[in-house]
C-alpha cells in the first residue's frame, strides 16, 4: 500500500477529516508542478489524534508552529507531510465546499478553487520571501488555466480578505499582458 493510501486509510479508520492543499491540490486544479511533501488541511481540534496517527506510522515532528506542523518521513518511498491546523469554523467551510478528487487511485478532498486561492493568498500575505514565488505562480496560474476573471467582484475581495491589493493589482497587470 503507498504511503498515501496508508494516510488515507489512517486517517479514514480514525475518523479524521482532511483536505489535501498544496501542490497536490494546485495540480488537480490544472496547473502542473513538482511538489515533494503532502500538505493537508485538518482541525485544530484532532491535533492530538493527528499527531498520535503519525507516531503510529513512525513520522517524527521536525518542526511545530502550532498551527503549522512539519513531519518527517520514516522512510525513503514516503513523503514528508506538512499538516496544517485550523480552528474548526474555518475547517469545516473548506471541507464541506470541497470537491471529490482521486489523487494516486485514492478518493479523497481538495478544496474548491476559491478556498484554494484564499489559502495561496494568506500564505502569500505571511509567507517568507524565499517561498513568495512558488506562491505566487500558484495563484497566478491557477486564475490563468481555469479562466478565472480577476476582474469580479469577489475575487478583488477574496484577495483584499486573505491576501492584499497590491498583490491583485499585480497580477491583474501580470494577466493584462
Amino acid at each position: 500500500m503507498s504511503f498515501f493510501a496508508t494516510i488515507h486509510k489512517e486517517a479514514g479508520d480514525r475518523k479524521l477529516r482532511l483536505v489535501i492543499i498544496g501542490g497536490l491540490a494546485v495540480n488537480y486544479y490544472g496547473y502542473s508542478r513538482e511538489t515533494g511533501d503532502l500538505d493537508i488541511l485538518a482541525s485544530k481540534a484532532d491535533k492530538d489524534q493527528w499527531l498520535k496517527m503519525f507516531a503510529g506510522l513512525d513520522y517524527t515532528i521536525y518542526q511545530d508552529g502550532g498551527n503549522f506542523i512539519q513531519l518527517s518521513q520514516p522512510e525513503n518511498n514516503a513523503w514528508p507531510v506538512d499538516l496544517m491546523l485550523v480552528e474548526e469554523k474555518t475547517f469545516s467551510p473548506i471541507f464541506h465546499a470541497g470537491q471529490n478528487a482521486d489523487l494516486y487511485g485514492i478518493k479523497t478532498t481538495v478544496p474548491s478553487l476559491e478556498h484554494l486561492l484564499a489559502l495561496k493568498l494568506h500564505a502569500l500575505k505571511n509567507t517568507r520571501a524565499n517561498r513568495f514565488l512558488k506562491d505566487y505562480l500558484d495563484v497566478e496560474n491557477l486564475v490563468r488555466i481555469n479562466k478565472v476573471d480577476i476582474r469580479s467582484k469577489n475575487i478583488r475581495e477574496l484577495f483584499s480578505k486573505y491576501g492584499t491589493i497590491d498583490l491583485y493589482e499585480k497580477l491583474s497587470r501580470s494577466l493584462a499582458n
